[in-house]
């Protein structure tokens, strides 16, 4: 991996990780979240795909949950405590841009959850 292509995606990471952060600023409730789970899903997708081509692959395990969560929301699904899970998983994707060995086991469990409550 060259050192160009780790800065140039962790730049993009950030940028993803900061547009669900400003979508979010502008959400209440769940419902909120719900209305612009298409805008988030498009960041979580790029995160997915991006974050374990630059050996970040527990965030792209995260990002992809996320994702998972967000197409049954589209879909239709209705979550109740998305609000909140959606805000917390926000910071721990910053910390573990943040952190190299940072451990995002509990927002993906709590995640996890949340998507075999949907299925």
């Amino acid at each position: 991996m060259s050192d160009e292509f780790l800065k140039i995606a962790t730049a993009e990471i950030n940028d993803e990780i900061l547009e669900i952060q400003n979508i979010l600023n502008s959400c209440h409730d769940a419902l909120d979240v719900s209305a612009n789970a298409e805008k988030i899903q498009k960041s979580t997708h790029k995160i997915k795909g991006l974050a374990p081509m630059m050996g970040k692959d527990d965030l792209g395990n995260l990002s992809s949950l996320l994702d998972s969560v967000l197409k049954k929301i589209i879909d239709g699904a209705i979550v109740d405590d998305l609000f909140d899970s959606m805000k917390d998983s926000v910071n721990e994707m910053k910390n573990s841009m943040i952190y190299s060995d940072y451990n995002l086991d509990a927002i993906k469990q709590r995640i996890l959850r949340i998507s075999s409550n949907l299925s």
